[in-house]
């Protein structure tokens, strides 16, 4: 496949996905009121292509770089953002997978991977996200026949469609190792708990999981190093992960700016005698919100276009900037939106109210700002 094929794939991929956005965008209202995973729109959005879009070549992708990837995410957060979080773990998966000197066996059969969902199980109830350090509680065991899991893994994204799981996990050794294994999600061992009952991002499932002896094949171990460590196993998946979940809140605070502008263009108060729009104060809230925006598109393209040349120091400075200012800053966006919009904006049928719930969502993505502030103080004090 050349690179011109591979453009051809994904704008046709991108054509065929907002052709069917409009229903999407249906879907979601009642998928985020009964809080019930959007299978329907998983499944259409697998028939569109969108979710082999990443795969390597050899799998029959079209092995699309990020800023291809962070247009479809942004697109599709604009009509239902929990399934462009599902995307976007799918995403950040595999594009960790093909950059190993070999895709791992497990995934090598075309049947294996086509229209199959895979996250990444890393956070703990009890060690909370990985970001923060620390051995996983879940433990691999070696046996004759291969490895031997048990634990328990917290927002597991996704899980009703999810297909396979990467699992991180620490081995039983006196000086243990940090290791990644691919399972199969019907994998005998595996119970999911229904513990998701967030305000934002309410039809995710990001349930917790909990492993019991399940067994797994030497050959579905895809990583494995000292802990302790620098690792280079997870880059990959970071830097895809901020740059995606970029797009996604941008996304999200696209759709509920649009939803106001056009409320104050329809709004007209008795005593003002105009609509909303006119007035200095609306324009100036919105106005300021589209020069964030799109700040926040350059933003996002310089840091696919850093991913790309693997320029390492803009890599790191980028992320953060965009963790701080895209991500985290969606909530407080549409915060200023809703202060504007009055009553209308609260209203559960409006997507307002509905943006602003999983706007909050961003803010609890790893890693934590405060992290971030503390390692920008202590480079910046010599500390």
């Amino acid at each position: 496949m050349t690179a011109q094929d591979i453009d051809q794939e994904t704008t046709c991929v991108q054509k065929k996905v907002s052709e069917i956005l409009p229903e999407v965008k249906i879907r979601a209202r009642e998928a985020d009121r009964t809080a019930v995973f959007p299978f329907e729109t998983m499944q259409a959005l697998a028939q569109a292509g969108a979710l082999d879009l990443v795969l390597p070549r050899s799998q029959g992708g079209a092995e699309c770089d990020l800023a291809s990837a962070q247009v479809l995410i942004g697109t599709i957060a604009q009509a239902d953002p929990v399934a462009a979080l599902v995307l976007v773990n799918h995403y950040m998966v595999h594009a960790e997978l093909r950059s190993l000197p070999s895709y791992p066996v497990p995934l090598q059969d075309r049947e294996a991977t086509a229209g199959k969902l895979i996250n990444a199980l890393l956070a703990e109830p009890d060690q909370g996200s990985a970001s923060r350090g620390g051995l996983p509680g879940t433990v691999a065991q070696k046996t004759d026949q291969g490895w031997s899991l048990t634990g328990r893994k917290a927002y597991a994204t996704g899980i009703p469609a999810l297909s396979w799981l990467l699992v991180r996990a620490r081995t039983d050794d006196p000086e243990p190792e940090i290791a990644f294994f691919l399972i199969p999600r019907e994998a005998s061992g595996i119970a999911v708990l229904s513990t998701w009952d967030h305000v934002g991002m309410r039809a995710s499932a990001s349930q917790e999981v909990v492993l019991t002896d399940v067994a797994v094949p030497n050959d579905h171990l895809v990583f494995k190093e000292k802990a302790g460590q620098a690792s280079n196993f997870g880059k990959v998946l970071g830097m895809w992960n901020q740059g995606l979940l970029g797009a996604l809140y941008d996304g999200v605070v696209r759709t509920a700016v649009g939803w106001t502008e056009n409320f104050l263009k329809e709004r007209k108060p008795s005593n003002l005698g105009a609509t909303l729009a006119t007035l200095p104060a609306m324009q100036d809230v919105i106005g300021g919100i589209r020069i964030t925006l799109d700040l926040n598109q350059t933003l996002l393209r310089s840091f696919a276009e850093a991913v790309a040349l693997r320029d390492k120091e803009r890599i790191q400075k980028e992320a953060v900037l965009i963790k701080i200012q895209t991500v985290d800053g969606a909530a407080g966006l549409t915060q200023s939106l809703l202060a504007i919009a009055g009553n209308a904006g609260l209203s559960a049928r409006n997507d307002l109210e509905r943006c602003h719930r999983d706007a909050l969502c961003g803010r609890i993505h790893a890693p934590h700002a405060e992290l971030l502030r503390n390692k920008a103080g202590r480079q910046a004090l010599g500390v």
